[in-house]
């Protein structure tokens, strides 16, 4: 496979000075009046065309800075960066955007941009107007615009110039679900036509859902890198312990969504092959919603197991408002020893975007000598 982004011992390094006057002063009497802030600090890495590539890490972990080296839009301190092909990016809303400019005069400005011809945004017009559903709001200026109508416009002009390599730096997770899910599925459209997406959110359902390999920044610092699922599996651990250590949940459910897995409990903390096994967990919604429900098992070497959701049952799932009691069974548990993780995923109706998740572990002993493999088979013997 060819390489499209190539970065090698990449640093940033910022001046912060305590009042403007001290860079007058620096430039005056040539003396350091400010302090350095080290945002990324020797970051090498390569994303390949056609891969989808996540990052991860807390605020100011240095994800943003990146990425915008990346596009072109800030120059690195130290190091080098190589990017091929044409590079677009969701980086800040309405960045690249006039706001006394309607819809469609920043459709025409910011393709031009790109390099595309006026024939070739006449071509895409129909595209953005469909994509976007923005209707006759493309005829007000952006300044008018929400921020979810901005994404929607920016998600739809950027796809449209059919870029080599797209950037998006959280800018969906403000979008509605439908927008957002409409939005996935375009970007997979995009990736198994061999485009490349670099991806950064704090939604890693997404991020494991959508890229085959990421990266977590730590301190603007690599400190894991490699499959998608074990570079979340790593940081959603530092995560747990960060709370533990500083007696956080990690943030208020009831204050930052709308619905949210309020409770989760399984039959078993310790679990013999062939019992009856379950899961119980309450949704709480402020509102109705239809939405999937999923039970998934992870070995403790990151390994996914299994997996089964509401609509593979079947089952149409739509929450009253307040709380919403459910359970998950699974009758002669099939899978044999060793350490797992069970997980319960809220997922919006499409299946698509992780609304929440709740993890708990399971142990599973080992019974005889007999219990080799992964699962355990039900299976009859006859002579014949």
């Amino acid at each position: 496979m060819q390489e499209v982004v190539k970065v090698n011992g990449l640093s940033k390094v910022y001046k912060v000075y305590k009042k403007p006057l001290d860079r007058l002063k620096e430039i005056i009497l040539k003396r350091e009046y400010a302090t350095k802030k080290v945002a990324l600090d020797g970051v090498s890495f390569s994303i390949e065309r056609g891969e989808a590539f996540g990052i991860v890490g807390e605020n100011g972990a240095g994800k943003s800075t990146l990425l915008s080296i990346l596009a072109g839009i800030l120059p690195p301190t130290s190091g080098s960066v190589e990017v091929r092909g044409k590079v677009c990016g969701i980086l800040e809303l309405g960045a690249g955007f006039h706001p006394e400019l309607t819809g469609i005069e920043n459709i025409y400005s910011y393709s031009t941009l790109y390099g595309l011809s006026k024939r070739e945004v006449d071509q895409n017009l129909e595209f953005i107007k469909e994509f976007s559903e923005l209707g006759d709001a493309l005829q007000q200026p952006i300044r008018t615009y929400s921020t979810g109508m901005v994404v929607r416009l920016a998600f739809s002009t950027i796809i449209s110039i059919n870029p080599d390599v797209f950037i998006i730096d959280e800018a969906l997770s403000v979008g509605d679900s439908h927008f957002q899910n409409k939005s996935f599925k375009r970007i997979m459209e995009f990736i198994a036509q061999g485009g490349t997406v670099i991806f950064t959110t704090h939604n890693l359902y997404q991020i494991t859902g959508i890229c085959k390999r990421a990266m977590w920044l730590k301190d603007g610092q690599i400190q894991a890198l490699g499959s998608s699922t074990e570079v979340v599996k790593e940081y959603e651990d530092y995560m747990r312990q960060k709370d533990v250590k500083e007696g956080s949940p990690g943030f208020d459910r009831e204050s930052s969504k709308e619905i949210y897995i309020s409770r989760m409990e399984t039959s078993h903390k310790v679990i013999v092959p062939g019992e009856d096994f379950y899961v119980d967990f309450s949704v709480y919604s402020q509102k109705e919603a239809e939405v999937v429900l999923t039970l998934a098992f992870r070995r403790n070497d990151n390994e996914w197991i299994a997996s089964m959701s509401s609509r593979e049952l079947g089952k149409e799932i739509v929450l009253k408002k307040g709380e919403n009691r459910f359970r998950y069974e699974v009758p002669g548990f099939p899978i044999l020893h060793g350490s797992y993780f069970v997980h319960i995923y809220l997922l919006n109706e499409e299946g698509v975007i992780a609304l929440d998740e709740k993890i708990l572990p399971l142990e599973v002993v080992k019974r005889s000598f007999m219990d080799f493999g992964v699962f355990k088979v039900n299976a009859n013997l006859r002579a014949l």
